[in-house]
């Protein structure tokens, strides 16, 4: 098993932007832009015969791939935001990795169970606002009414910068329009940190460059 890990944010993709020779066992990752939202990824397994996975953001990118040399390249459309981590991961075997970096918490899955009187489903969002102490809540869709267990991908990116709590209720809504009272589940989003800035400066006595990130 070989695996390798790059972070790199928007800024940095502006033409080529190769892995540092210490990162990996998967050496010499390149980074292209092709447009604002799409990248290619080239890296160089240790054996053509290896089954490669792709992550971003710890979240299934690609996989398995497989190549015919040892030099290989995906082209991968970039996820919302400004910072991201991808992982080339390379099996001998039907292996299937787990990435190593966690997923951003802002996009949960919402589920519940089906009511036989439902005439629709109604989620409701909030967040709890630190400033006034209070919690404010939205509606946030609608659902139509299916059988066994309903599962949907929260529609909006939860506010998740260093680490903000949410949540949400489901209720079931009969031809009266009246709604049930159903439990209230929290979630905690944590979002991936900012991109990061390059500070420079000169000592003035030696002449050497100190770099900064901040």
């Amino acid at each position: 098993m070989a695996f390798s890990q790059y972070v790199f944010t928007t800024a940095t993709t502006l033409e080529e932007v190769p892995l540092p020779p210490d990162a990996g066992p998967c050496r010499d990752i390149l980074v292209r832009k092709i447009t604002n939202d799409t990248i290619s990824i080239t890296w160089t397994s240790q054996n053509k015969d290896v089954r490669s996975w792709v992550f971003i953001n710890g979240q299934f990118a690609v996989g398995p791939f497989y190549g015919e040399t040892l030099e290989r390249t995906v082209t991968l459309r970039l996820p919302p935001g400004e910072t991201y981590v991808v992982e080339v991961h390379d099996f001998e075997d039907d292996t299937v990795p787990k990435p190593v970096e966690e997923a951003p918490l802002v996009r949960p899955t919402i589920g519940w169970n089906s009511a036989c009187d439902a005439t629709c489903y109604r989620v409701y969002h909030s967040i709890f606002d630190g400033g006034s102490g209070g919690t404010m809540e939205t509606l946030l869709c609608e659902v139509p009414p299916m059988s066994g267990r309903l599962e949907i991908d929260c529609p909006i990116r939860l506010e998740g910068k260093n680490g903000r709590w949410h949540s949400f209720r489901v209720e079931s809504v009969d031809q009266f329009d009246n709604e049930s009272e159903n439990e209230v589940v929290a979630h905690f989003a944590a979002d991936l940190p900012p991109k990061p800035t390059l500070m420079m400066s000169r000592d003035t006595t030696s002449g050497l460059l100190n770099f900064r990130i901040l």
